[in-house]
């Protein structure tokens, strides 16, 4: 069994069997912004048996941008909307439930968890500067993922899982995808849509993955299983993300515990054999997270960690990249090095590999985009 397949069956999942769809997109609203100019456009994504899913998809672009700029892109998923990701007042707020458009015809509202309250406009604009993303000539492309269904275990009663499917969570074969497999299913499907002109603007070879948290295991994921991602860029990623396992912060029990719907139900057989691990038992056919990162070889990799994210390792997603560095021609000697001190970091001359350690926690500031684009400007521009 390959690596590729060892973590599709058994931690990551596989999508249902047929799960194809036809890309079809409509733009909602245009105009300038702060950032330069503003695109929104619903994508539907509509399975062969006519079920259909609605995104809503806010892109950036530099100011002037025109249909043959061939603008290298960021894709990448948000929590809590796209209003949320901005102050501008003219992005759409779908977070409450028919509120905007009772026929969808802006998309599918954000399923929000019981008694979870509705985000603010702006309330993670830090998170998303895109105003220095476009000054550096960048696109950027950003959903959000609550739109594909609740993070919880009712994501399975809704969106892309029932384009193919009548059965819920507990009913999914073994090897079944996980959330973290639909979600990084559906990086794809936007990326297909950017390769048949959705957005003319955007060069659909120069598209970089990236998430945060979770979302950064789902571009990882995304990543390793679509070679057309021309980067992939992981933040503050932990378990299952860029950190070697290891018994400290989220271990693969406890994310199984926590978030069952994540993954494959294969994974639960996959945690006796950590346990043997963590007991001082070798095993060496359980592939981990190095093994992952090195799917992303040859192309460019970048793992960001923050100096007090204890729960994600970061000590473990630093050794993680090392060891997974032997995938690129010359990494292995240009990564050495002891861990590094916060603000620090590393980018070996002539590898397309790049690692910050952010002073503070589980975020993501400026500081982090600045590192990415540097990096991306060097590796994928």
């Amino acid at each position: 069994m390959t690596v590729l397949d060892h973590f599709a069956q058994h931690v990551y999942g596989v999508p249902p069997a047929g799960a194809t769809v036809r890309p079809s997109w409509t733009v909602l609203e245009q105009g300038d912004s702060a950032a330069g100019l503003r695109r929104q456009l619903r994508l539907d994504l509509t399975a062969p048996a006519g079920r259909r899913v609605r995104l809503t998809l806010l892109v950036h672009l530099p100011a002037g941008a025109r249909p043959d700029a061939s603008l290298p892109a960021f894709c990448g998923m948000n929590f809590r909307g796209n209003h949320a990701c901005t102050d501008d007042p003219a992005v759409l707020d779908l977070a409450e439930p028919g509120g905007l458009d009772e026929r969808g015809e802006a998309g599918d509202p954000l399923r929000l968890a019981p008694g979870a309250a509705p985000p603010s406009r702006g309330d993670q604009a830090r998170r998303w500067p895109v105003g220095l993303v476009t000054d550096r000539g960048w696109a950027n492309v950003t959903w959000c993922y609550l739109q594909l269904g609740p993070d919880s275990p009712e994501l399975f009663d809704t969106g892309p899982h029932r384009l193919f499917s009548e059965h819920g969570l507990t009913e999914r074969d073994p090897d079944e995808w996980g959330a973290i497999a639909l979600w990084a299913w559906t990086l794809s499907r936007v990326l297909d849509a950017l390769v048949a002109g959705m957005v003319p603007e955007i060069d659909p070879t120069r598209v970089i993955a990236h998430g945060h948290s979770r979302l950064g295991k789902t571009a990882l994921w995304a990543g390793a299983c679509d070679p057309r991602f021309a980067a992939v860029i992981s933040n503050d990623s932990g378990c299952l993300g860029a950190a070697r396992t290891r018994e400290v912060g989220e271990t693969p029990a406890a994310l199984a515990d926590r978030f069952p719907h994540w993954v494959a139900p294969n994974f639960a057989a996959v945690l006796p054999r950590w346990r043997a691990v963590f007991d001082g038992r070798a095993d060496p056919d359980l592939p981990d997270q190095p093994d992952l990162l090195a799917l992303i070889a040859p192309r460019p990799l970048y793992v960001a960690s923050a100096s007090e994210d204890l729960w994600a390792d970061p000590e473990a997603e630093y050794t993680a990249w090392q060891q997974a560095s032997t995938a690129w021609p010359g990494g292995a000697a240009a990564t050495t090095g002891p861990f590094p001190r916060p603000g620090e970091r590393r980018a070996p001359a002539g590898v397309p590999l790049g690692y910050h350690l952010r002073d503070g926690g589980h975020d993501v500031f400026p500081f982090d985009w600045q590192a990415w684009l540097d990096f991306a400007d060097r590796w994928v521009r």
